[in-house]
């Protein structure tokens, strides 16, 4: 019984030993000093937590105008608190406003609880920074009155008038400025 000589003539298709070891060693180099320089997220937290801080402060803003509450803005380490004070405003003025974040009632619950940084005994309403980003904040809480102009010790200046500056420290700083005359947020 003789062979088919198409079977003799047919090769086999692949890649020989040599081949598949010397791309097995340019992944490995690739690996070991390309991808430690690629952290691609960090660069992402930083922009996505400074958008989330400028989104919480015109969220309190606009949170203080639709309720007709003073609300208040309290720093919680490397974040922000939102809390309001449930008594009727036209009997308070920005001395007497109580924030207590103790009190379920007064939590300024926000749109989505921050679970990812803050963890799951978040009380939703407050915001944390990811590792490795910081947040400067005005050293006094800020309250916002029921017209949406806040009140509290400016650490800055806009445009030559007196503001409140959060800071975003990551791989850069990137300032969030709240206008003290207006509660306009950039």
């Amino acid at each position: 019984m003789s062979q088919s000589p198409l079977l003799l003539h047919r090769r086999q298709s692949g890649f020989t030993l040599i081949e598949l070891i010397t791309v097995m060693i340019l992944v490995g180099i690739l690996a070991v000093v390309v991808l430690p320089r690629l952290d691609l997220l960090r660069g992402f937290d930083e922009i996505g937590y400074r958008d989330k801080v400028k989104a919480t402060l015109e969220y309190a803003r606009k949170s203080a105008v639709a309720g007709r509450r003073f609300v208040c803005i309290r720093t919680n380490g490397n974040g922000l608190v939102l809390t309001r004070d449930i008594r009727a405003p036209d009997s308070l003025t920005v001395e007497t406003i109580s924030c207590p974040n103790t009190i379920v009632a007064n939590r300024l619950s926000l749109p989505a609880s921050d679970i990812r940084y803050c963890g799951s005994a978040t009380t939703g309403n407050e915001i944390c920074a990811p590792t490795n980003v910081t947040l400067a904040t005005p050293t006094t809480a800020i309250v916002f009155s029921a017209l949406g102009t806040p009140s509290g010790t400016t650490n800055c200046t806009s445009a030559g008038k007196p503001a409140y500056c959060y800071t975003v420290t990551g791989e850069s700083a990137q300032t969030i400025t709240l206008e003290a005359e207006t509660g306009y947020v950039h």
